[in-house]
């Protein structure tokens, strides 16, 4: 397999990631459940309340969801970016800042997924980080 498609596949882990974190955000708008809060009995009042920043928001509850809204697009950019570079523009990985930078921001979500979340991002944004540097370092080294 060469470099670029390690990258491609690399970048495939991100881009999953995200959409599967999208289909998720779009299903909660419907009916709460994967988001939600175990404990059930705290919806309502998610949804009867605002963050305290500001009084123009509708909701906590809807706050939320557009976070997590953001995510999943800014995850789904991450990848296709990093796929266009590695496959189709893999001259833009020749700048070692660019290298550096999607590195670092891959490897962002692992440190997050550790702190924050739970082992299937975890895992996936470790895979994904780790074949995009391989990839790269086999393109440049």
């Amino acid at each position: 397999m060469n470099a670029q498609w390690i990258i491609g596949a690399g970048a495939f882990i991100f881009f999953l990631l995200g959409a599967l974190h999208l289909r998720i955000t779009v299903a909660d708008m419907k009916e709460p459940k994967k988001f939600a809060p175990a404990n059930r009995a705290l919806l309502p009042a998610l949804m009867e309340t605002r963050i305290a920043m500001r009084k123009d928001v509708k909701n906590f509850w809807l706050s939320y969801l557009g976070f997590h809204f953001s995510h999943s697009v800014g995850i789904i950019f991450y990848a296709l970016t990093v796929a266009y570079c590695g496959i189709v523009r893999p001259d833009i990985l020749a700048d070692t800042f660019v290298r550096v930078a999607i590195v670092i921001f891959g490897a962002s979500y692992v440190l997050m997924s550790r702190a924050f979340w739970f082992v299937i991002p975890l895992a996936g944004s470790a895979v994904g980080v780790t074949l995009i540097a391989l990839g790269m370092a086999m393109l440049y080294s």
